[in-house]
């Protein structure tokens, strides 16, 4: 981790008093809590936004008709494998 800065911020007195609880079950301080809940908050935005950009590339570059048939020969052959069970 880099080096730590302190900040001033301002919170809804709810927000605040559900940090706390969080604080308290988890027994971490509650500078910890905000940073897991920035990086968890970052992550989330960082995954929304990969799917945006896989979402845009798929419909700028979509699979051709063979690359469908390719795939359903390919999951016809997988299925094939799996051990179904009866009833």
């Amino acid at each position: 981790m880099g080096r730590s800065a302190k900040v001033a911020v301002t919170i809804d007195e709810d927000l605040l008093a559900q940090a706390e609880a969080v604080r308290r079950r988890t027994g971490e301080s509650r500078s910890a809590v905000f940073a897991r809940a920035l990086r968890e908050l970052f992550g989330a935005e960082g995954h929304r936004r990969r799917v945006d950009e896989y979402v845009k590339a798929y419909r700028e570059h979509p699979e051709d008709a063979d690359e469908i048939a390719f795939a359903r020969r390919q999951s016809k052959r997988a299925l094939a494998k799996v051990p179904w069970e009866e009833g």
